[in-house]
């Protein structure tokens, strides 16, 4: 063996050394977890007692009337709560770069819901819409509203409250180091040709936040579809179906009913129809994009 073909496999043996933790973690913690739930989704189960019923479990998905009600919320949030984040994402982020001298103060005063786990913000919402507790009752007092504020019918709109407090400013922070990589040089071209600064900003600059733009359309269509935490505990004051989400489906068949095979079907299936409409969105956008250069 010459000495050159030592001097790769020494090389490649080097690459796969620095590999080798993140791929240990990957297969335990992604990959593991993935072919533990596709195998459990194969079999039937009672009591501890399992046997291997194939594709049944889907069918019974595919046939429960419950499971597919459970997505009017998600849907409800990726196509009201994702673009109206994202719109005031958008503006912040503008804010942030107008305010040189302030800016540092907003973007932590932004970005601070976002570091509050999201058991502990439910909490202080659930207290903030509690009927007995809450602050804003003498507020909606003074405007002759005297009713519930946290019914079952309100919910959704209080996610949308609760999603967009903790959310947004995480979402204007990226935005925001995504806007200050644009090289100063194209504003400074439109300031010549006499564009004003709203212009520069629809212009010059929100067209090349297009890439993070669908990016975080991804992520947080991705969150929508998940949501768990935030109806939980509003669920604690004010009665919801286990079957008000997904997720909550998920777990309450797998923790409450005991029926952890059906479960792991339905967080493939979650998993899957999350994949799509990712995919699909990604392919509209990269389309668009490859129509606008052509």
């Amino acid at each position: 063996m010459s000495w050159i073909n030592k001097k790769k496999i020494k090389s490649s043996l080097k690459a796969y050394l620095f590999l080798a933790p993140f791929l240990v973690a990957f297969g335990s913690m992604i990959v593991y977890p993935i072919g533990l739930g596709v195998k459990l989704s194969m079999y039937g189960q009672r009591g501890a007692r399992m046997w291997y019923v194939g594709f049944e479990n889907y069918t019974r998905i595919f046939n429960d009337p419950l499971f597919w009600e459970s997505f009017k919320v998600p849907l409800f949030l990726l196509l009201v709560q994702v673009p109206v984040m994202l719109a005031l994402a958008v503006m912040i982020s503008f804010m942030f770069e107008t305010r040189k001298r302030s800016g540092a103060f907003y973007r932590l005063v932004y970005y601070l819901p976002y570091t509050i786990p999201g058991i502990v913000a439910g909490l202080v919402w659930s207290y903030i819409f509690s009927d007995s507790m809450s602050p804003l009752g003498p507020l909606f007092g003074l405007f002759g509203y005297t009713g519930k504020i946290l019914t079952r019918g309100n919910v959704p709109s209080i996610l949308l409250v609760i999603i967009l407090w903790q959310f947004t400013g995480y979402t204007a922070f990226i935005l925001y180091s995504s806007l200050i990589a644009i090289p100063k040089e194209y504003a400074e071209a439109a300031q010549l040709d006499g564009a004003a600064n709203w212009q520069i900003a629809l212009r010059v600059k929100l067209p090349l936040l297009r890439d993070p733009l669908i990016t975080l359309f991804i992520f947080n269509a991705i969150g929508a579809m998940q949501v768990f935490n935030e109806p939980r505990m509003l669920g604690d004051l004010v009665v919801l179906p286990p079957y008000y989400t997904p997720t909550m489906y998920i777990y309450s068949s797998a923790f409450s009913q005991g029926r952890f095979t059906y479960a792991a079907a339905m967080g493939i299936i979650l998993a899957v129809l999350t994949c799509i409409i990712s995919l699909y969105m990604l392919r509209t956008a990269s389309k668009q994009i490859l129509d606008r250069r052509h």
